[in-house]
């Protein structure tokens, strides 16, 4: 995905951070966020605790996890939103790399368990930013121990046509490095995040005015 010039968002603005398939054009996983930081490094936002979010389920409202085989990735789909229950998430985004960095909280006021998330480079966009999720992870912990996270759901995708051989072998290569920038300790795992708190002046952002689902789950996590 390209960046076209936008202006930078300033501390406490409100944006969308989203996720689209290109096999579902239509649908989004949308989150409401508070940006903490834009600079020519990374973008960082903040997703608080009972954020209300748009995700996807089947066309009947399964978990797309609950499907077997290739349907988790071909069968039909639909729109649906849901509550994010636990304790927030801040959420970095860098140009020109194919992984955000999601730092969760292991205990209160410390945050340092991550999730790397393999996407593609994000976009901008006037309200926020969009990307695609290329279903691999690499959970991190506090021991900075790194473990790949939906290695069977990666070969299922393939299997399923959703990614060619090419690409199955890019989404590895950046998951690899990700490791490597762990063990190396690089930016952002060593920005200093592990023990920011959000603004207690900060509302939870809303969803826009005219998102619509057909499905409506009031808890949910990734």
């Amino acid at each position: 995905m390209g960046n076209r010039q936008h202006q930078r968002w300033q501390r406490g603005d409100r944006i969308f951070w989203t996720y689209r398939d290109p096999d579902f054009p239509d649908l989004v996983d949308q989150r409401p966020v508070t940006v903490i930081a834009d600079d020519d490094q990374h973008l960082a936002v903040w997703m608080a605790a009972g954020t209300r979010m748009l995700y996807q389920v089947s066309a009947d409202g399964q978990d797309l996890r609950s499907l077997s085989g290739a349907d988790r990735f071909t069968a039909p789909r639909a729109q649906a939103v849901r509550s994010w229950v636990g304790s927030g998430i801040l959420a970095v985004f860098q140009p020109n790399t194919m992984y955000s960095v999601w730092f969760f909280e292991t205990q209160p006021g410390v945050r340092n368990s991550y999730y790397v998330n393999i996407e593609e480079e994000f976009a901008r966009s006037d309200s926020g930013i969009e990307t695609s999720d290329l279903v691999l992870d690499v959970l991190v912990g506090p021991d900075r121990t790194c473990t790949f996270k939906d290695e069977d759901e990666l070969d299922l995708a393939h299997r399923a046509g959703v990614f060619s051989t090419a690409k199955v072998e890019q989404i590895r290569q950046v998951a690899q490095q990700a490791v490597e920038d762990v063990e190396h300790w690089q930016f952002p795992f060593n920005a200093g995040y592990e023990d920011f708190q959000p603004d207690p002046e900060w509302t939870v952002p809303a969803l826009p005015v005219d998102a619509d689902w057909e499905f409506e789950d009031v808890a949910g996590r990734e």
